[in-house]
């Protein structure tokens, strides 16, 4: 399998965080905000995922702005999961979201990658994964 060609890359901007389904989901307190991925945080999901970046990418947005569920990310302070099934994906796609906003007042996404149906059906039903209520 050859290694993907690499795209240029620019801080993208995804859209607001829906902070009330995330909010009620967690029993977390999230300020509104925009998401966004750094150029870094593009680079660490190419060189980690990087035959599944290019065809995921284009989905993230539709996950950050709409999941189907979220979790608290146990391994990672600050940090939470948000699962969903985009459309034109075959797999499911988790995408990392830090908690914490930047100094612009912004949430960064970490990561991105696909994830199988079998994984997003263990963390249903250990209760890992929370339904989110778009509002």
């Amino acid at each position: 399998m050859s290694k993907p060609r690499k795209l240029k890359l620019a801080p993208y901007l995804f859209g607001p965080l829906p902070v009330e389904g995330i909010n009620d989901a967690l029993a977390l307190e999230l300020d509104p905000g925009d998401v966004v991925m750094s150029i870094r945080a593009q680079k660490h999901a190419q060189s980690h995922h990087p035959h599944d970046y290019a065809r995921c990418f284009p989905h993230v947005a539709s996950i950050v702005t709409g999941p189907l569920y979220v979790r608290d990310d146990f391994r990672n302070a600050d940090k939470i999961e948000m699962v969903g099934k985009a459309v034109g994906l075959p797999d499911w796609l988790l995408v990392a979201v830090e908690i914490t906003m930047d100094d612009d007042g912004r949430y960064n996404v970490t990561s991105f990658y696909p994830l199988s149906a079998k994984k997003v059906e263990n963390r249903k039903e250990s209760g890992h994964l929370r339904r989110v209520v778009l509002i």
